[in-house]
């Protein structure tokens, strides 16, 4: 170990030190790692983080200070006793450029701390570019030998995106708080959010949201296909590792409520197939004799010393060695040193309690094309066949076109149920949720005959998916003339335009079903609900809405009460239309 640090550096070594903060999975809300800090900067006379490594990087000391900083880090980790949990540490790759720079004294560091290098994940930062950096892709490849995990910091922040992405091959990627923070008033973040995680998931790559700070984010988190989440909802950072916990039950969304969040459809525990996995230290004989062993297997996944999936041994890249004339010779000699581990492939890794369409949707992208490993709280669970994946989605399109309206093919009651149940766990800014049906609709259909009756509501339907087409409009049929509405908004103002409009606009269309002289007249001689023949005007809309404030709480059998109380004052309206509003007023 070459590298030493200045003399004049002293004073500001001996003032940092680290605090600790938690990355928790969201399955259950054990800690699977805390990732170090630097702390006291400050105090040694920085205005920031980026201050200390910049100063450093400028004075050519970079790599020297950056080893006392792990030494510290590694011994203060070792100290707090968490467990099995990992430690994450953040690598500036521009120490790579220091002229005292070289391989091997990470690991003499933890082996003279006594932390296992699995235990170790090395954060590489977006913010530097990488391309300049002289070694990058070797150097990184060494840490991975030598049994260090590698984690992609900040993704989407910095100036290598992708291809930093594909360049490190990480084993986790860490999404940068910028998608995450205020995604309830901007759907597109959210968006990105997800496609972010399937991307990486794609890739075989569990993922960790940063910078989650309100219940909100974190229920955000869950929805995009997070694996873990990190940020000062679940934990501040402790210094030296204090009061830290290995499980955090806020971070914990109940397989039940994770269904419901997700809505879709969910891969769930009983659709895996149970295989061995194959250890990463299997040999080319090991591994081809498991396939030997079972012709029906067309993949195996690989799993490192804690159980974690670090990709897949596809059967037909070793059948074509072992068909070969000289395919052994050549395997030898082209894969010397490593192994069965040469021929290594990613492939999608999907947790049980996923999302079907999620899952489904990486199946389409996968370019290995042999299925996917499904895991439990970041642990190898077993494997998901495409012929099991194709038996889910024909349950779950069995289960939604039991529930669909067969007149406007607009979901029913079970779905209407499933996305109360989420919104209402998860308000956000403000959602609204409106019952509406039509006025005098038997009268019209007692004199113009069911057939014109089927007609306005299918009218309707049209009429109502188009006004509320927007990533957070949702639209149900709950039978004969009742539909509901949910949208998701910051005022009960702006949730209610659009299907007072909808209200508006039908009225006025479904007035071309009446005959001209009815038209003319505005109404029609029919007979009410207690059999008296009366004049019964044109049809219209009633509308009860329930607005839900972004603080309040509201269960389901609360709402469909509210909105029953409320459709009867709807019907006496002047205006056919009753609102309420639930939750603490906004305060400016």
């Amino acid at each position: 170990m070459n590298a030493t640090l200045p003399e004049d550096w002293q004073p500001a070594l001996s003032k940092l030190e680290h605090a600790f903060q938690p990355i928790v999975s969201l399955a259950d809300g054990g800690a699977y790692g805390y990732e170090a800090l630097l702390r006291g900067w400050e105090l040694a006379g920085f205005s920031s983080i980026a201050d200390v490594f910049d100063r450093a990087n400028a004075d050519r000391c970079l790599y020297a200070l950056d080893l006392e900083l792990r030494r510290k880090a590694f011994t203060a980790f070792s100290a707090a006793r968490l467990g099995n949990a990992k430690i994450f540490y953040n690598l500036d790759i521009r120490l790579l450029q220091m002229p005292d720079y070289s391989t091997g004294n990470t690991l003499l560091i933890a082996e003279e701390i006594g932390l296992a290098p699995a235990r170790i994940v090395l954060e590489l930062s977006e913010l530097h570019e990488a391309d300049g950096q002289s070694g990058f892709d070797g150097v990184i490849a060494a840490y991975r030998d030598q049994g260090f995990r590698i984690a992609l910091d900040d993704f989407g922040s910095g100036y290598a995106g992708l291809k930093l992405l594909h360049r490190a091959k990480p084993d986790i990627v860490k999404i940068d708080r910028y998608f995450i923070a205020g995604s309830a008033d901007e759907p597109q973040k959210a968006a990105f959010l997800g496609k972010i995680a399937s991307l990486a998931h794609l890739m075989g790559i569990p993922v960790v949201a940063e910078g989650a700070e309100t219940e909100h984010e974190l229920r955000l988190c869950a929805e995009a296909g997070c694996n873990f989440v990190q940020g000062f909802y679940i934990a501040r950072p402790s210094i030296g590792g204090a009061g830290l916990e290995t499980r955090y039950s806020a971070a914990a969304i109940r397989r039940s409520e994770r269904r419901t969040l997700l809505g879709a459809g969910t891969v769930d525990a009983g659709c895996e197939t149970a295989v061995e996995p194959v250890p990463l230290s299997a040999g080319f004989e090991e591994v081809l004799c498991r396939f030997r062993a079972d012709p029906e297997l067309s993949f195996l996944a690989v799993v490192n010393s804690e159980e974690e999936p670090v990709g897949v041994y596809r059967e037909r890249d070793f059948r074509q060695y072992v068909y070969s004339p000289f395919g052994r010779l050549l395997f030898e000699r082209h894969m010397a040193g490593r192994g069965a581990e040469a021929l290594l492939a990613k492939a999608p890794v999907v947790a049980l309690g996923s999302e079907l369409a999620r899952v489904v949707e990486l199946f389409g992208a996968d370019l290995v094309g042999c299925g996917a490993v499904l895991t439990l709280e970041g642990r190898y669970a077993g494997i998901l066949t495409a012929q099991k994946l194709l038996s889910l989605v024909a349950r779950r399109e069995l289960a939604e076109a039991l529930d669909q309206n067969p007149l406007t093919r607009m979901p029913g009651n079970l779905k209407v149920d499933e996305v109360c149940s989420a919104r209402l766990a998860d308000p956000g800014a403000g959602v609204a949720f409106a019952s509406l049906d039509f006025d005098d609709f038997k009268a019209f259909n007692d004199c113009y005959g069911f057939r014109n009756g089927d007609r306005v509501i299918v009218l309707f339907a049209d009429i109502l998916k188009s006004a509320i087409r927007r990533p957070s409009g949702f639209a149900g049929h709950m039978g004969g003339d009742d539909f509901f509405v949910s949208l998701r908004a910051a005022s009960e103002e702006e949730a209610l335009e659009p299907i007072i409009e909808a209200a508006s606009r039908f009225a006025r269309e479904a007035a071309s079903f009446y005959s001209p002289e009815d038209r003319k007249r505005g109404w029609i001689l029919g007979k009410d609900r207690r059999g008296r023949v009366r004049r019964v005007p044109l049809m219209t809309v009633s509308i009860a809405a329930v607005f839900v404030r972004p603080d309040a709480r509201m269960n389901l059998e609360a709402l469909f009460d509210a909105l029953a109380d409320l459709k009867r004052e709807a019907k006496s309206a002047a205006a056919h239309r009753a609102v309420r509003v639930v939750g603490p007023t906004a305060v400016a």
